[in-house]
């Protein structure tokens, strides 16, 4: 009896570690299909798709201080991540052209009206 407790706690904690490692895996994917988008939607180019890359590289390092630094102090993390795409967007902004600027703007836009859609009221 004892000894199927013990197995199925096992079992039990090899799952959460599983599904903790591929979430933490997951996490930059946000990111990446971000890039994904701008590629298509403004046509850059490969100098600009590696600007952009370096950008978001750091701002995905911020997000992981940041889930450290503020864990369990929900207002604290939206203040940041607010603050960290306010620097992504003039960071990107500044690789972009003027043409290109003009369409980023209205993704954000549509970033801005999905992210009001989900917060609570």
């Amino acid at each position: 009896m004892f000894r199927k407790a013990s197995i199925s706690a096992s079992l039990i904690l090899l799952l959460f570690i599983f599904i903790g490692v591929m979430l933490s895996q997951d996490r930059g994917r946000g990111y990446e299909m971000f890039l994904e988008r701008l590629k298509q939607e403004l046509s850059l180019t490969p100098e600009q798709v590696v600007k952009i890359q370096k950008i978001l590289n750091s701002a995905q390092k911020q997000a992981e201080l940041d889930r450290e630094k503020y864990q369990g102090d929900r207002e604290a993390m939206m203040r940041a991540m607010r603050e960290r795409w306010e620097k992504i967007d003039k960071e990107i902004e500044s690789v972009l052209t003027k043409e290109q600027r003009k369409k980023y703007e209205l993704i954000k836009k549509e970033r801005e009206q999905r992210y009001r859609g989900r917060r609570p009221s």
